[in-house]
Protein backbone atom coordinates (compact mmCIF):
# COMPACT_ATOMS: atom_id res chain seq x y z
CA UNK A 1 0.00 0.00 0.00
CA UNK A 2 2.75 1.77 0.86
CA UNK A 3 4.21 2.02 -3.02
CA UNK A 4 0.14 3.54 -4.20
CA UNK A 5 0.33 6.26 -1.62
CA UNK A 6 4.00 7.32 -2.86
CA UNK A 7 2.64 7.09 -6.62
CA UNK A 8 -0.48 8.87 -5.37
CA UNK A 9 1.25 11.76 -4.10
CA UNK A 10 3.54 11.88 -6.92
CA UNK A 11 0.69 12.26 -9.17
CA UNK A 12 -0.83 15.40 -7.03
CA UNK A 13 3.12 16.65 -7.05
CA UNK A 14 2.76 16.99 -10.66
CA UNK A 15 -1.07 18.41 -10.77
CA UNK A 16 0.05 20.97 -8.31
CA UNK A 17 2.89 21.88 -10.20
CA UNK A 18 0.68 22.20 -13.52
CA UNK A 19 -1.93 24.19 -11.40
CA UNK A 20 0.33 26.83 -10.69
CA UNK A 21 1.93 27.07 -14.37
CA UNK A 22 -1.70 27.60 -15.49
CA UNK A 23 -2.01 30.56 -12.95
CA UNK A 24 1.47 31.87 -13.93
CA UNK A 25 0.30 31.82 -17.46
CA UNK A 26 -3.06 33.48 -16.87
CA UNK A 27 -0.95 36.33 -14.78
CA UNK A 28 1.39 36.85 -17.87
CA UNK A 29 -1.72 36.84 -20.44
CA UNK A 30 -3.16 39.47 -17.86
CA UNK A 31 -0.05 41.67 -17.79
CA UNK A 32 0.35 41.26 -21.18
CA UNK A 33 -3.08 42.34 -22.73
CA UNK A 34 -3.51 44.60 -19.60
CA UNK A 35 -3.51 47.60 -22.19
CA UNK A 36 -6.41 46.25 -24.67
CA UNK A 37 -8.46 44.22 -21.92
CA UNK A 38 -9.52 45.14 -18.15
CA UNK A 39 -9.75 42.35 -15.74
CA UNK A 40 -12.47 42.08 -13.30
CA UNK A 41 -11.89 41.70 -9.78
CA UNK A 42 -13.36 38.36 -10.24
CA UNK A 43 -10.68 36.94 -12.51
CA UNK A 44 -7.91 37.98 -10.11
CA UNK A 45 -9.82 36.42 -7.53
CA UNK A 46 -10.59 33.13 -9.35
CA UNK A 47 -6.17 33.54 -10.22
CA UNK A 48 -5.57 33.82 -6.45
CA UNK A 49 -7.48 30.61 -5.80
CA UNK A 50 -6.52 28.48 -8.76
CA UNK A 51 -2.84 29.82 -7.70
CA UNK A 52 -3.59 28.78 -3.90
CA UNK A 53 -5.17 25.13 -4.91
CA UNK A 54 -2.09 24.69 -7.19
CA UNK A 55 0.03 24.91 -3.87
CA UNK A 56 -2.02 22.67 -1.54
CA UNK A 57 -2.82 20.23 -4.52
CA UNK A 58 1.85 20.41 -4.30
CA UNK A 59 1.91 20.29 -0.34
CA UNK A 60 -0.89 17.50 -0.67
CA UNK A 61 1.14 15.36 -2.90
CA UNK A 62 4.51 15.92 -1.08
CA UNK A 63 3.53 15.03 2.13
CA UNK A 64 1.60 11.75 0.82
CA UNK A 65 4.90 10.76 -1.27
CA UNK A 66 6.47 11.05 2.08
CA UNK A 67 3.67 9.26 3.72
CA UNK A 68 3.68 12.15 5.94
CA UNK A 69 0.44 12.57 8.29
CA UNK A 70 0.41 15.82 7.19
CA UNK A 71 -1.19 14.64 4.31
CA UNK A 72 -4.43 14.11 5.58
CA UNK A 73 -4.46 17.88 6.50
CA UNK A 74 -2.99 18.60 3.28
CA UNK A 75 -5.48 17.15 1.35
CA UNK A 76 -8.41 18.39 3.19
CA UNK A 77 -7.16 21.84 3.08
CA UNK A 78 -6.94 21.23 -0.55
CA UNK A 79 -10.36 19.27 -0.65
CA UNK A 80 -12.01 22.50 1.32
CA UNK A 81 -10.47 25.22 -1.12
CA UNK A 82 -11.33 23.42 -4.59
CA UNK A 83 -15.29 22.73 -3.36
CA UNK A 84 -15.25 26.72 -2.11
CA UNK A 85 -13.87 27.46 -5.57
CA UNK A 86 -15.97 25.36 -7.80
CA UNK A 87 -19.05 26.50 -5.86
CA UNK A 88 -18.24 30.03 -6.45
CA UNK A 89 -17.45 29.82 -9.93
CA UNK A 90 -20.64 27.97 -10.60
CA UNK A 91 -22.98 31.03 -9.05
CA UNK A 92 -20.42 34.04 -10.55
CA UNK A 93 -19.81 32.52 -14.00
CA UNK A 94 -23.10 30.60 -14.82
CA UNK A 95 -23.22 30.84 -18.49
CA UNK A 96 -19.40 31.20 -18.98
CA UNK A 97 -17.47 30.10 -21.97
CA UNK A 98 -15.19 28.65 -19.74
CA UNK A 99 -17.97 25.90 -18.27
CA UNK A 100 -16.40 23.33 -20.20
CA UNK A 101 -13.42 23.49 -18.51
CA UNK A 102 -15.20 23.88 -15.18
CA UNK A 103 -16.27 20.55 -15.93
CA UNK A 104 -13.00 19.08 -16.38
CA UNK A 105 -12.08 20.66 -13.23
CA UNK A 106 -15.30 18.90 -11.53
CA UNK A 107 -13.88 15.72 -12.79
CA UNK A 108 -10.73 16.69 -11.03
CA UNK A 109 -12.29 17.33 -8.08
CA UNK A 110 -14.34 14.48 -7.52
CA UNK A 111 -10.90 12.34 -8.35
CA UNK A 112 -9.32 14.35 -5.74
CA UNK A 113 -12.83 13.56 -3.55
CA UNK A 114 -11.23 10.11 -4.02
CA UNK A 115 -8.22 10.04 -3.10
CA UNK A 116 -8.55 12.72 -0.09
CA UNK A 117 -10.95 9.78 1.65
CA UNK A 118 -8.42 7.73 0.59
CA UNK A 119 -5.70 9.35 2.60
CA UNK A 120 -8.41 9.43 5.09
CA UNK A 121 -8.33 5.67 5.57
CA UNK A 122 -4.48 5.55 5.46
CA UNK A 123 -3.49 6.62 9.61
CA UNK A 124 -6.12 3.38 10.15
CA UNK A 125 -4.68 1.47 8.18
CA UNK A 126 -1.04 2.29 8.97
CA UNK A 127 0.36 4.01 5.91
CA UNK A 128 0.84 7.07 7.30
CA UNK A 129 3.12 8.12 9.82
Amino acid sequence: MEWAARAIGVFYVLGGLMLLYQAWLNWRLQQALSGLVSTSLNEHLADGVIALGGLLVLASGLALAALSAWAVIAFLAGWTIQAAYLLWANRSYPNDPAAAGRRRAVHAFAAYTAATALVLTMPLMGVLG
